[in-house]
């Protein structure tokens, strides 16, 4: 008799208890990519490069689901960074958790100031035309005004997270069990984003730059998804969301992006307005959207992180070196999309496949560059 040998079992897909956050974060650096992207073939002149614009109604789908993400997409990276942030603070300890933070928000910035800033703010000068000179006489003018780009955000994140810290170190939260989610609250955080939105839009519109790189206009929903994250993951509200509130949630949070879609198209297509009316400066239309944001940011990110932790808390191979990746793939994607908009140009296609082979050069490359970065000896502590 001839004993076969038992085949070798499947390589088991790396799940962990976390695996949904990362597929979050996945989903959410893929956007940003391609809403980068996407500013470069829509005559939007706030990113580095513009490119021939893509026709219609391409055009106008691009500009309705930009807008519609920029409405929410930071809101849901910062929820996702609160819900870590208590757990870690409870492990570390101030002190400790204070330098983890600066390592590891500060060292990226300083490598990206230092190292991918003056190339992409290179690109941006002679593409506008403020600089005709070479790239070795254009660095100490960039180091002299440095701009973190989308790097911002581990500015803001490293805020955020040091005050809550010396918060949480001087006010102790009380020990209470895990509890519920409130719908109220959600109610009562997306009006506080609303009214907040609305009167500092009246200044400061929405798609303002102040400083380098930064779009304060925008705070408010930064500000509510740090604290619904950090309030949710210490009351346990995120692992009690009932079918009911989680089908509420699905119902507001759509429902609002089928409201923006419908209201802007009117607005700007039928009647004719700029959309600047929808960004600030006190008109009815900004009030529109901040109220829209407001029910977008309290329940979409909350909605996201529901369905991705029961319906995708498990990874294969690819997922798993993807989620592994996303830190890693953010920091760099600025970079790597200015290039691959650069490489289409050699090609001369349309503008719409132009597009798309830049969005997905770009998504393939970051990835790349994010799990080179997290298998470096050294730098993989970091990212």
């Amino acid at each position: 008799m001839t004993l076969q040998k038992a085949a070798p079992a499947p390589v088991s897909a790396k799940t962990s208890r976390f695996a949904y956050a990362d597929n979050l974060k996945v989903l959410l650096v893929v956007g940003v990519i391609v809403a980068h992207s996407t500013m470069a073939w829509t005559e939007n002149d706030a990113w580095v490069l513009e490119e021939p614009s893509v026709r219609e109604p391409l055009l106008t789908l691009l500009n309705l689901v930009a807008l519609v993400g920029v409405m929410f997409a930071m809101a849901t990276f910062f929820l996702i960074a609160g819900t870590f942030t208590p757990g870690s603070l409870a492990r570390k300890g101030l002190r400790r958790f204070l330098v983890d933070r600066t390592v590891r928000f500060g060292v990226p910035l300083v490598a990206y100031l230092l190292v991918l800033s003056p190339v992409v703010e290179y690109v941006d000068a002679v593409n506008n035309g403020s600089w005709d000179g070479g790239f070795w006489a254009f660095l100490p003018h960039v180091w002299r005004h440095p701009a973190p780009g989308p790097l911002w955000f581990l500015e803001v994140l490293w805020v955020f997270s040091a005050v809550y810290a010396v918060v949480r170190t001087v006010w102790p939260r009380r020990a209470t069990g895990r509890a519920s989610l409130p719908g109220r609250y959600l109610l009562v955080a997306g009006a506080l984003v609303a009214v907040a939105a609305y009167l500092i839009r009246i200044g400061l519109p929405f798609a303002r730059e102040v400083g380098q790189d930064l779009y304060l206009a925008q705070s408010p929903a930064w500000v509510a998804g740090f604290v619904l994250g950090v309030v949710g993951a210490e009351r346990g509200w995120f692992e009690r969301i009932s079918p009911e509130l989680s089908r509420r949630l699905f119902r507001v949070a759509w429902t609002s992006v089928a409201a923006v879609v419908v209201i802007v198209s009117v607005v700007v297509g039928a009647l004719g307005d700029d959309v600047d009316v929808f960004f600030g400066g006190g008109t009815w239309q900004s009030a529109v959207l901040a109220v829209l944001q407001g029910a977008l940011v309290v329940t979409m990110t909350v909605w996201l992180l529901d369905v991705f932790r029961r319906r995708a808390n498990d990874q294969g191979r690819l997922l798993a070196v993807m989620g592994r990746a996303a830190f890693g793939a953010y920091l760099v994607h600025q970079a790597v999309l200015v290039g691959a908009v650069l490489a289409t140009r050699w090609v001369g296609w349309p503008p719409e496949l132009e597009f798309l082979a830049a969005s997905a050069l770009a998504v393939v490359g970051c990835f790349a560059v994010g799990a080179l970065l997290a298998r470096t000896p050294g730098i993989s502590r970091i990212v």
